[in-house]
C-alpha cells in the first residue's frame, strides 16, 4: 500500500501544474525591462485563477526565492548587499528583507555564521521567525489590486535575484562554514583590541565635528581625530616593516544612497586615493568597493561618512538660501557634489605633502610597498575597470561645492607618500 502522504491526487497535480504555467507566463513578462506589461501578465492571472491555484504559485514562488537568495551568497553576496541593491523599492527591499530572513533561519545561519554575517542577521532579527516558518507574502483576504501588487513585487525581487552578478567574496560563502556554532569574536570598542578602542574614540571626535555648528569647535575635534589616525597608521607601517611582514589587503562594500551614487562615489575616490586605498564603484547596484589595509580601509570610510554628512548638509543649506530656483535643481546638486570632492581631494593631498615632510622620507619605502600590496589586489579584483565619463556642470553649483569643501573639517587619515 503506499503512502498516501507523498501521493498526489488528479486535482492537487492539476493545481501543480497550473501554478507551473502561470509563473513560466510571468517569467516571460519579466525578462523585460516594461513593468507595465508584467503587472498586466499577473493581473490577467490573478483574476481568472482560483485561490487554490494563487496559493500554489505563491509557495513555487516563494521557494524560487528562497532558492535565489542562498545563490547570492555563494556568489559573494551578503545581506546588507543585497538588501541595499533591493532598496530602489520599498516593497521590493521588505519582501527581500523578510526573503533574507526566512531563508537564514531555514539554513541555520544564525548558529553558523562568522560574525560579521550574525551582525548583519541582528538587523534582520524578528521573534517571529524561526526554523520551518512558512512565508505568506500574498494575504489571501487581501484586494485583487493587492494581490497583483504584491505578485508584481515578487516578481521583481525574483528577477533583480537572478540578474545578480557575481562579487570578488570578502569572507568564506556559507558552503564553507563549519557545522559548529562559530565563535564569537571581539566587538568593536572591546577592551581586547587597542585598534577598536581607537577607533571608538576618532568615531567620537567626528561626531561631534558632525554635530556642532562652530567651525572651530569642528577643527579642535577633526585635529584631535587627526592626530589619533595618523599616529596609529605610521605605527603599523614601521611595525611591519621592521617585522618584514606581510601586508594585509582587505576589501570592504560602501553602500551608496540615490540619488547622485556616481559623485558620492567621486567624494569616496578623492578621500581614499591619499590614503593609498582603491575604489571601484558597482553602478547597478550602486555599491562601492575599497580596497586597501585594513587601518587605511576604516579611517577611509570613517572619513567619507563625516564628509559626506558635512556636504550634504551643506548643499542642503545652499538650495535653501540660494537666489535661483536652478539652486535645487539636480544639476546643481550633482555640480556642488563633484566640486566638493575635487576640492577635498586638494586639501586632502595638500595635507598630504605636509605630513611626509613632518615624518621624514625614511616611511616613503614602507608605504610604497603597502601602495603596491593594494594595488596589486585591486588589479586581481577588478582587472577591467573602466573610468568615467564627463558630468555636465552648474557654475554655481560647482562654485558653492568648492566652498563647502573649504569649510570642511576633515582627517587625513594616514600618511602617503
Amino acid at each position: 500500500m503506499e503512502d498516501s502522504a507523498n501521493v498526489w491526487s488528479d486535482s492537487e497535480q492539476a493545481t501543480r501544474d497550473e501554478a507551473s504555467a502561470v509563473l513560466q507566463t510571468w517569467a516571460r513578462a519579466t525578462s523585460g525591462s516594461n513593468v507595465h506589461r508584467l503587472r498586466a501578465a499577473v493581473a490577467d492571472a490573478v483574476r481568472g485563477r482560483s485561490p487554490e491555484v494563487l496559493a500554489a504559485v505563491e509557495r513555487q514562488l516563494v521557494d524560487e526565492l528562497s532558492a535565489r537568495v542562498a545563490r547570492a551568497w555563494e556568489i559573494g553576496w551578503e545581506p546588507r548587499d543585497l538588501l541595499h541593491a533591493a532598496s530602489a523599492s520599498p516593497r521590493t527591499g521588505a519582501h527581500a528583507r523578510t526573503s533574507v530572513a526566512v531563508q537564514a533561519a531555514a539554513s541555520g545561519a544564525v548558529a553558523r555564521a562568522p560574525q560579521p554575517w550574525r551582525d548583519q542577521l541582528a538587523d534582520l532579527a524578528d521573534d517571529s521567525w524561526s526554523p520551518g516558518t512558512r512565508w505568506r507574502p500574498v494575504d489571501p483576504t487581501d484586494s485583487t489590486s493587492g494581490q497583483i501588487r504584491t505578485f508584481t513585487d515578487l516578481l521583481l525581487l525574483l528577477k533583480l535575484l537572478a540578474e545578480l552578478r557575481p562579487l570578488d567574496p570578502v569572507g568564506p560563502k556559507p558552503s564553507q562554514w563549519g557545522r559548529q556554532p562559530a565563535p564569537t569574536t571581539a566587538s568593536a570598542g572591546s577592551s581586547g583590541s587597542g585598534r577598536d578602542r581607537l577607533l571608538k574614540r576618532i568615531r567620537g571626535l567626528l561626531a561631534k565635528a558632525e554635530a556642532t555648528d562652530h567651525p572651530a569647535e569642528a577643527e579642535t575635534f577633526t585635529a584631535k581625530a587627526q592626530e589619533l589616525m595618523t599616529r596609529h597608521a605610521v605605527d603599523e607601517a614601521v611595525l611591519r616593516g621592521l617585522q618584514h611582514e606581510e601586508i594585509p589587503v582587505a576589501s570592504r562594500r560602501v553602500h551608496l544612497q540615490s540619488p547622485y551614487a556616481n559623485v558620492k562615489a567621486t567624494l569616496l575616490n578623492a578621500v581614499a586615493r591619499p590614503n593609498r586605498c582603491r575604489v571601484v564603484l558597482m553602478n547597478t547596484y550602486d555599491i562601492a568597493v575599497l580596497v586597501g589595509t585594513p587601518t587605511d580601509v576604516d579611517q577611509t570610510e570613517l572619513l567619507f561618512t563625516s564628509l559626506l554628512i558635512q556636504a550634504t548638509r551643506a548643499m542642503t543649506d545652499a538650495g535653501d538660501h540660494g537666489a535661483a530656483s536652478s539652486d535645487r535643481s539636480a544639476t546643481f546638486r550633482r555640480s556642488f557634489l563633484l566640486a566638493y570632492a575635487t576640492r577635498i581631494g586638494e586639501r586632502l593631498r595638500e595635507a598630504d605633502r605636509s605630513t611626509t615632510e613632518t615624518y621624514g622620507t625614511e616611511l616613503v619605502p614602507l608605504l610604497q610597498r603597502e601602495a603596491e600590496a593594494v594595488d596589486a589586489e585591486f588589479e586581481r579584483q577588478f582587472p577591467n575597470v573602466r573610468q568615467g565619463g564627463p558630468t555636465l556642470v552648474d557654475p554655481r553649483g560647482w562654485d558653492a561645492g568648492r566652498a563647502a569643501a573649504d569649510r570642511a573639517a576633515f582627517v587625513a587619515g594616514g600618511i602617503t607618500a
